[in-house]
């Protein structure tokens, strides 16, 4: 009970804030992602704390990702983060300055399958729309910065591929970016599914 007293009364660090990068360029709804303690609450606010960006619960590896909510206007942008752990509320984390456009040369790729919230079968099928027929769609495991698969684009603007790997039972969050000759987007809006069965066993 002593080790469980003692941890409670040590001070909540604040948390990283790793994507938006420092002085990097954003679209109006982009990627918010970091790490922290286990469990805890983050919340991302704007550095004069009038509104609030986003929130969402640390994995148990210590990562955190969503999507921010709405769409931030054009122009500088910046913003801090803290985190709530059995009800103690750290301090500010180091403050994070970035630029949102509007009309980016490449524009988010759309994920349609697998559906936020679904329960798939292993290996989960991705699939989605583009606004360009060309270049190829990465998604990448948020949790690992891993990614787990890569569809070709065809020319109606549309791709699908399943997993590359065999993603084990659990629960992901992934985000996808479309690259065309060496350029990427900004990443997608964070879908989060579960991967419930394996198939073939």
């Amino acid at each position: 009970m002593s080790t469980r007293d003692e941890h409670i009364s040590q001070p909540v660090p604040a948390p990283t804030i790793t994507y938006p990068a420092q002085g990097s360029t954003t679209g109006p709804a982009t990627l918010l992602l970091g790490s922290g303690i286990p469990n805890a609450l983050v919340q991302v606010w704007n550095i004069e704390n009038t509104h609030s960006l986003g929130a969402g619960r640390v994995s148990a590896k210590g990562r955190w990702a969503f999507s921010i909510s709405g769409a931030q206007p054009q122009g500088p942008h910046r913003i801090h983060a803290h985190q709530t752990y059995e009800s103690t509320t750290s301090q500010w984390s180091d403050k994070r300055e970035y630029e949102v456009r509007l009309r980016p040369d490449i524009d988010v790729p759309l994920v349609r399958e697998p559906v936020e919230g679904a329960q798939v079968e292993a290996p989960p099928l991705f699939s989605g729309d583009v606004t360009r027929p060309e270049g190829f769609v990465s998604i990448f495991d948020l949790e690992t910065g891993l990614e787990i698969a890569r569809a070709e684009v065809d020319s109606d603007r549309q791709w699908k591929t399943p997993a590359a790997p065999l993603l084990p039972v659990g629960q992901y969050r992934i985000s996808a970016v479309h690259n065309i000759a060496g350029e990427t987007s900004d990443w997608g809006r964070v879908r989060t599914f579960t991967v419930a069965a394996q198939t073939g066993d």
